[in-house]
C-alpha cells in the first residue's frame, strides 16, 4: 500500500512539473513583420496582425496549441506550467524550395507563476507592385527640325513609358499613354522608382535615347506626380 501511494505521489509531481496547461505561467509577446522587396531590401516594419503563433511544449515535434495576433502583433498563452516551449510562426523564404520558413523563440517558465515576454520578426516578400502608392505624369512630344525645335510641346499618344526600382536594369512594368499623353503606375511599394521612355535623337548613333526622371516613395499612400516627361521627335 505504502509503495502505491509513494507511485502515486512520483506520478503526481512529475505530472505538475511537465510543460503544457494547467499551471498559472504565461508566455505573451508581439511578432513584428519586416516587408522587403525581390532584391531582400528591408523597407517597412509593420506589426504581424491577424497572424498565427504556435507554441510546443517541450519536446514536442509538433505544436499543441495557436493563437491569432490582434491589431498590434501582439498574442498570449495562458495556463502553462513550468518548463521549457517553444514559440514560431512563419515567414516568408526567397532561397527555400517551398517558400517559407520558421521564425522560432526558446522561452522557459522558470516558475509556475513566471510571465515571459517575447518578439518574433518574420518577413514578408513583397512584389513592387503590392503597395499603395502612385506615380503619375504626362510624356509630352517636342517636335524637331534638325536642332531646332518647332512649336510647343504636345501630348505624346500611346507611347510607352517604362518603370524599374532601384538599380534594377529591368523594368518591371510599362504602360501605353493614354490620348492625353498621361500614365500612372498604381499599388507601388515604398521604394526609388525611375520613369523613362525612348526619345528619338538626332545627334545619336542608334537614333535612340532615353529621358528618365527619378523619384522616392517614402511612405504608404502616396501620390506622386512627377509632372511632364518629354521626349524628342525628329
Amino acid at each position: 500500500m505504502q509503495k502505491l501511494i509513494l507511485i502515486v505521489v512520483i506520478i503526481s509531481l512529475f505530472s505538475c512539473s511537465q510543460e503544457g496547461v494547467g499551471g498559472k505561467g504565461k508566455i505573451s509577446g508581439y511578432i513584428e513583420k519586416q516587408i522587403v522587396n525581390r532584391n531582400n531590401i528591408a523597407i517597412d516594419t509593420v506589426p504581424a496582425s491577424s497572424k498565427n503563433v504556435y507554441i510546443i511544449y517541450g519536446d514536442e515535434s509538433y505544436y499543441n496549441d495557436k493563437a491569432v495576433t490582434n491589431t498590434d502583433g501582439y498574442f498570449e498563452f495562458d495556463f502553462l506550467n513550468k518548463g521549457d516551449y517553444k514559440i514560431y510562426a512563419n515567414s516568408d523564404c526567397d532561397s527555400c524550395d517551398s517558400g517559407k520558413e520558421l521564425t522560432l523563440n526558446n522561452v522557459e517558465i522558470k516558475s509556475k507563476s513566471d510571465e515571459v515576454s517575447t518578439l518574433l520578426l518574420v518577413k514578408k516578400i513583397v512584389d513592387y507592385d503590392d503597395g499603395t502608392s502612385i506615380i503619375k505624369g504626362r510624356l509630352m512630344e517636342q517636335l524637331y527640325v534638325g536642332s531646332f525645335p518647332v512649336n510647343s510641346p504636345y501630348a505624346s499618344q500611346k507611347n510607352e513609358v517604362f518603370i524599374s526600382n532601384g538599380t534594377d536594369e529591368v523594368y518591371f512594368d510599362d504602360m501605353d499613354t493614354g490620348f492625353d499623353g498621361k500614365f500612372e503606375f498604381r499599388d507601388l511599394i515604398k521604394g526609388t522608382y525611375t520613369l523613362y521612355a525612348y526619345s528619338e535623337c538626332g545627334t545619336c548613333t542608334n537614333v535612340l535615347d532615353t529621358v528618365s526622371y527619378t523619384i522616392t516613395i517614402g511612405s504608404n499612400y502616396q501620390e506622386i506626380n512627377v509632372g511632364d516627361l518629354t521626349i524628342e521627335k525628329h
